[in-house]
């Protein structure tokens, strides 16, 4: 009797173990659940704040490389550095930031490429700068050019004008110019039938800047037909680059003050009635003109 209920007192002792055992059990199943739990959520809200920080990079991020498309520079150099700062921008958006240590590489190179992104601003706007004072001074330079290019032509359009004043002042002139004609008796005629002889007067005018001595005179008479009156020696005389016919010529010796001239041809039967135009020149100029209608 006595080691039957020694069995049973065994068995209530085994029984309240395992029951202690079992809560025991239980309550660290419920604990472990609960601590799962809550590493769960954290791993959740870490999860979260990740994406979240990601995501705040990587508009920083596209916002710098919206920076660098948004530099002008005529820079080879930094147009080839800028396009590698932007493929650097596109690697580190396609890293998968899903930890803390990935995270702060992520923000520790994007602080990297903004201070790069301003020293290229700073370089940028230091060419720009340098490029705005070269056209300046390039401006500065043109200007400075069209002037001297606008005195060099006002001077030589003065030279050429002071050559023109120059060689007019050189220049003979004849004036009070008259055609006579002549005939048999070299008695004045007013008639081409009866002509046998012209007599052209003039005078040469003073001029005291015209070097004295002897000068050659040609003398044109031109018909009316444009055809102009020969010399019996067909001479010619020198004009603009040319040899063109004279009718007549003469030297004479001119002394800087007034001289009356007479040149003669001989009719040998080419004047016709109209208007006749009479051409002196000498040393390759004209130095008169006048028309004469004869009948």
């Amino acid at each position: 009797m006595a080691e039957k209920k020694t069995n049973v007192n065994a068995l209530y002792g085994v029984l309240g173990l395992m029951a202690v055992i079992l809560a025991v059990a239980v309550y660290m199943l419920l604990d472990t659940r609960k601590n799962l739990n809550l590493v769960s959520t954290d791993l959740a809200e870490k999860t979260e704040f990740f994406r979240i920080e990601k995501d705040s990079l990587e508009g920083e991020l596209r916002n710098i490389y919206f920076r660098y498309d948004t530099l002008e520079t005529n820079s080879l150099e930094l147009q080839v550095e800028m396009k590698q700062q932007q493929e650097k921008i596109d690697k580190l958006i396609s890293i998968q930031a899903e930890d803390a240590y990935k995270i702060r590489m992520y923000r520790k190179e994007m602080e990297t490429l903004r201070t790069v992104l301003r020293s290229y601003i700073v370089q940028i706007d230091s060419l720009d700068m340098q490029n705005q004072e070269l056209r300046a001074e390039n401006k500065q330079l043109r200007n400075t050019e069209l002037r001297l290019t606008t005195e060099k032509e006002q001077l030589q359009k003065d030279k050429t004008q002071l050559e023109e004043i120059k060689d007019l002042a050189t220049t003979l002139q004849a004036s009070q110019i008259d055609l006579v004609l002549l005939n048999k008796r070299d008695k004045e005629s007013a008639r081409i039938r009866t002509t046998v002889k012209v007599r052209i007067d003039f005078v040469l005018r003073a001029n005291k800047v015209v070097v004295t001595g002897e000068k050659s005179l040609f003398l044109r008479i031109i018909r009316p037909d444009q055809v102009v009156l020969g010399s019996p020696e067909l001479e010619m005389m020198e004009f603009n680059d040319e040899q063109i016919p004279v009718s007549a010529s003469r030297v004479i010796n001119y002394e800087n003050e007034d001289l009356p001239v007479s040149i003669f041809w001989n009719n040998d039967g080419e004047i016709v009635p109209g208007e006749h135009t009479v051409e002196l020149y000498s040393g390759g100029k004209i130095i008169g003109q006048s028309s004469f209608v004869l009948k």
